[in-house]
């Protein structure tokens, strides 16, 4: 069972309720790297594709890879941006097609991270995008996740100094506790547990965990990105 399954099986749900969670990092991509009229922009692990929508919006002409056929198709409907059914490392395109190449929590799902890297970095001819959860400050879905499903095992690749690094706010907000959980239960890192345990008992978990988070008009969670930019030339390698 590979990751574009495990995130294809709830897509639509998982589109609607937390990928746009990701807007501030996407608003200070384009910012920061100039997205606008003709820009070639590939977006890694594109997911349902609201990166590659808002890059196309601001005038760009997107590329979005995955794993995940129904991920993909969610995408194509709500954006003409192109989408592609790709693995992340090896790409199939030359060096420098791409004026911004983006990943956004996306390098850490490659069969080598570092590769994948190297590959957007191959690929890129200006900016490199790599964006994730901040490693040394906290993020509440983390928390929540380890206490659901426990430690990760992902790593994310060995990066060479930015020229640029941010601290994104990604705050996540749910209006009850069944739009809570029907957005945790959507995420595909949570599938294989769910078959494992079982829905009910997953989602008591949950409940449990995002207790703390529980606020009068429902939930909210707090969380931390942390933004790197790289330009060609500076990010050559990680060797």
């Amino acid at each position: 069972m590979d990751e574009g399954e495990l995130w294809g099986r709830r897509a639509a749900q998982r589109a609607a309720l937390g990928a746009t969670m990701s807007m501030p990092a996407w608003k200070a991509a384009i910012e920061r790297t100039g997205i606008t009229t003709g820009t070639r922009v590939l977006d890694l692990a594109c997911g349902s594709g609201e990166f590659c929508a808002a890059a196309t919006e601001a005038g760009a002409e997107a590329t979005g890879i995955d794993l995940s056929p129904a991920m993909l198709a969610v995408a194509r409907r709500a954006s003409t941006a192109e989408f592609l059914e790709l693995p992340l490392g090896k790409l199939p395109w030359p060096d420098g097609t791409f004026d911004v190449v983006t990943a956004f929590n996306a390098l850490f799902f490659a069969d080598d991270p570092d590769e994948a890297f190297e590959e957007a970095v191959r690929v890129s001819k200006d900016f490199v995008v790599v964006c994730g959860w901040h490693p040394d400050l906290p993020s509440d879905l983390l928390v929540v996740g380890r206490a659901v499903r426990g430690a990760g095992g992902r790593r994310m690749p060995r990066l060479p100094q930015p020229q640029e690094e941010l601290t994104i706010d990604i705050p996540l907000e749910h209006p009850d506790e069944a739009t809570m959980l029907r957005s945790f239960l959507s995420v595909g890192s949570y599938q294989r547990i769910i078959e494992r345990e079982g829905e009910e008992e997953v989602a008591e978990k949950i409940k449990a965990a995002a207790e703390p988070h529980r606020t009068p008009d429902g939930y909210r969670f707090s969380n931390k990105y942390l933004m790197s930019l790289f330009r060609k030339g500076q990010a050559a390698s990680t060797s």
